[in-house]
């Protein structure tokens, strides 16, 4: 029963230092579909993207780890409107000093408006999240 019990240690043990050794870990798994989503990392960050069969609405976003280990976020969202005859463009930062958006929406009838920026900051961000 010990002989059993010290190769089970040892199996355990070589298991443990195969796996710290093993492929570098990242921080998510990498995904490619058919339907236009992609998930690819890179070291301590990641590429988010995502297109709309219609082939006129689609997201991107990169997330980027620091130092300290919070993410750092940023990103762009093309909405397209048919409906309307409209865009909706929407660029994104966010990390440890707040949010930051700015949005611009485009009529094919109507000229341009222009684009709004929202800042918040890291504190109201946290009070906001309880």
């Amino acid at each position: 029963m010990c002989k059993r019990g010290t190769m089970l240690k040892t199996y355990i043990v070589a298991l443990i230092v195969h796996a710290a050794f093993a492929a570098p870990a990242t921080i998510v798994p990498r995904i490619q579909s058919d339907n236009g989503f992609q998930l690819e990392p890179q070291d301590d960050q990641y590429t988010l993207s995502i297109r709309h069969p219609d082939g006129k609405s689609w997201r991107e976003e990169t997330v980027q780890l620091t130092p300290a280990g919070v993410p750092e976020v940023k990103g762009i969202i093309n909405q397209a409107f048919d409906d309307r005859g409209a865009t909706l463009l929407v660029t994104y930062e966010a990390g440890p000093n707040g949010y930051v958006a700015k949005y611009r929406y485009k009529s094919n009838s109507q000229p341009e408006r222009p684009i709004y920026g929202i800042l918040l900051s890291s504190t109201l961000l946290k009070v906001a999240a309880g």
